[in-house]
């Protein structure tokens, strides 16, 4: 059986969609493979390139290590200060700091993982930027993957990130938007007399979905007849909206609806007598039981790498409206389950043509549930998908 190792950042991280792909992505490989996980952890306060730790977690072994410490929270700032009159891009003179907020060098680990004799490396994020220099020396016949989990990320054309592209034998995107954006930058890097480049492999992630629970209304939900979802945020992790419409305006835009708000920690739902906070806790078996039961997911959030929660809602049957431009939109488009918007008055445009046409709703309810559960919801598809990448 080959053996692989894959090392992320991401490694435990309870929400957001990067920590969930790093370990759907193992769970695929750990099929066909031997799987060993290096975790840099970033939020250690020992110095980095320290081991931590050697635990079991499930069916892997993982060894954590100290990397430098991320800053999320400070880079995000930063990105936001550059996006008022950048247009999108980002300067490579702040490149460098950029990537340096975010974490992650361990020294040492290069070493650790040569240790491991593995057939293949999978390089898991954006904080990995560094090791595919420090693995040149790995023995003959080694396999370097990368998967960025960037997304349609501008800091695809930062230099400090080409490694991750250009110094790897495979590359694994997530989205037809991820695809575009690294053709172009390999197109940039690429030509006569220069390295061969990287296989680039799109996975089609599998995320598992509780059909028959979500079958149950969520608690308290029966009493208020038809109702839209109005995602404004999740769980931590994941994005959230920039702005959010009351629920008195989306009724009087959508009419005879009520409203069930997914916000970061609280749950709403109102109709036009009454407002109630949803008295369970917010997570994923809950969310998949709203969508189940929803008329239509509206989602105001900015979107992440693979649009994980409009997938969900189209497996379920549960017609989306989603941003114009975002991963969601994609699969809103390639499904024929959805609409895409660029304004609010476009969100309720799109959101009142589905209320008020049964028959669309109900073809959309069943394409999109047709294309989500053969590309998305297939677990042996993806983990023929991710073999081809990683083994080869």
């Amino acid at each position: 059986m080959s053996r692989v190792v894959l090392v992320t950042a991401r490694w435990g991280e309870s929400h957001g969609e990067s920590g969930a792909v790093a370990r759907l992505l193992a769970g695929a490989l750990s099929t066909r493979a031997q799987l060993e996980v290096i975790s840099l952890r970033t939020s250690a306060s020992r110095s980095p390139g320290a081991r931590i730790r050697t635990l079991h977690d499930s069916v892997f072994v993982v060894h954590e290590v100290a990397a430098s410490p991320s800053e999320r929270a400070r880079a995000g700032l930063v990105r936001a200060a550059l996006a008022q009159g950048g247009g999108g891009r980002i300067s490579e003179i702040v490149g460098p700091r950029l990537v340096e907020l975010g974490g992650g060098r361990a020294p040492g680990v290069a070493e650790q993982i040569a240790s491991l004799r593995a057939d293949s490396v999978v390089l898991a994020g954006p904080e990995t930027w560094w090791l595919p220099e420090a693995l040149r020396s790995l023995r003959a016949g080694t396999r370097l993957v990368s998967l960025p989990l960037l997304g349609d990320d501008p800091a695809y054309d930062l230099g400090a990130y080409r490694a991750l592209l250009t110094q790897v034998d495979a590359l694994g995107v997530l989205s037809r938007a991820e695809s575009r954006r690294v053709a172009t930058r390999l197109g940039a890097v690429g030509g006569p007399g220069r390295p061969q480049l990287p296989e680039v492999t799109e996975l089609d992630v599998a995320f598992p979905v509780n059909r028959p629970d979500s079958e149950s209304q969520m608690v308290g939900m029966s009493h208020f007849g038809r109702f839209v979802v109005l995602m404004t945020g999740f769980q931590s992790g994941s994005p959230t909206a920039a702005r959010t419409p009351g629920h008195d305006y989306v009724r009087r835009e959508l009419g005879a609806v009520a409203v069930a708000e997914v916000a970061r920690d609280r749950w709403f739902v109102s109709d036009r007598h009454e407002v109630r906070e949803v008295p369970i806790g917010p997570s994923r078996p809950n969310l998949w039981k709203l969508l189940r039961h929803a008329e239509v997911c509206l989602d105001l959030r900015a979107q992440g790498i693979t649009g994980r929660e409009t997938l969900e809602s189209l497996i379920l049957g549960t017609p989306v409206v989603v941003p114009e431009g975002t991963v969601a939109a994609e699969h809103a488009e390639r499904s024929g389950g959805g609409l895409c918007y660029r304004d609010y008055r476009e969100l309720f445009d799109a959101a009142k043509a589905i209320l008020d046409n049964a028959p669309l709703r109900a073809g959309m309810s069943a394409k999109g549930r047709e294309w989500a559960e053969a590309v998305h919801g297939d677990q042996g598809r993806f983990c023929e998908q991710a073999a081809r990448l990683v083994l080869g």
